[in-house]
């Protein structure tokens, strides 16, 4: 996106991948609040898909999917039009969920831990695994990385693991116009960014010329373990929400109004 860095107010900058960044986006310049649109990573298929093919043609041998993040979903929903009945799909959050409802509907198999983002997350999804009982045979469907946690709760319980790449993350990475304006905006006040997950936080370290200008700003996310990433980072002033939208442009207003 090619919209300027304002220089005369705090920026705000949002970095959410997906379709969801350009969404809040517009709902805050409807309010009158110009963001910039720097998502963290793009989303792209893997070149080579023939392995995702085979594994995804004949799932007879496969009792449990999980897929961690919206990402997943729609990559999954390139191959998968319907799953079979026996099988049971798990997510981390409510988020993901709806996006699972909506991408197979209603009757899909599902679970997932109910509640806000501060009650979502792989830990809180294990004890309803737990309650389900133990799959023969899981299959995980991310991105090139991903937390080894959960896979290996599922090992330990006696489950076949697969781990499928179904998606690539592309870093973020600034045009030169896009560069050029970051430069004159360093000049001015720091930033309010949100974002979500803790491979936006590693997308925000290496923004040439920009590290303590970014850190010194002030960072919303909605899980306690980017919070962790965000101190690492070198971030100061951080604040968790919801990731509910409407809340999320409470807290960009307030923060701004401060």
């Amino acid at each position: 996106m090619n919209e300027p860095l304002r220089t005369t107010s705090r920026p705000v900058i949002l970095m959410r991948p997906g379709e969801a960044n350009n969404r809040l986006a517009e709902l805050l310049e409807a309010q009158g609040i110009h963001a910039v649109r720097w998502p963290a990573f793009s989303i792209e298929l893997p070149e080579e898909t023939d392995h995702i093919t085979e594994r995804l043609s004949n799932l007879d041998d496969v009792e449990m999917v999980v897929l961690p993040s919206p990402a997943s979903v729609a990559a999954a929903a390139h191959w998968v039009r319907e799953w079979p009945e026996h099988i049971t799909l798990a997510t981390v959050g409510e988020g993901t969920a709806r996006v699972i409802r909506a991408a197979w509907g209603p009757k899909v198999k599902l679970i997932y831990p109910e509640g806000d983002a501060s009650h979502s997350g792989s830990e809180a999804l294990w004890p309803l695994v737990q309650a389900h009982g133990a799959p023969s045979r899981v299959l995980f469907l991310r991105g090139q990385t991903g937390r080894e946690w959960l896979p290996e709760q599922f090992r330990r319980i006696g489950s076949d693991v697969v781990v499928l790449s179904t998606y690539i993350r592309v870093p973020l990475e600034l045009t030169v116009p896009q560069l050029h304006r970051l430069e004159k905006a360093i000049l001015g006040p720091s930033p309010l960014i949100y974002l979500t997950s803790t491979d936006a936080v590693d997308a925000v370290r290496p923004v040439p010329n920009a590290r303590m200008w970014i850190t010194r700003g002030k960072a919303l996310t909605i899980h306690p373990r980017v919070v962790s990433r965000l101190r690492e980072a070198g971030f100061q002033s951080i604040e968790l929400t919801s990731p509910d939208e409407n809340e999320v442009i409470t807290r960009i207003r307030e923060s701004l109004a401060a």
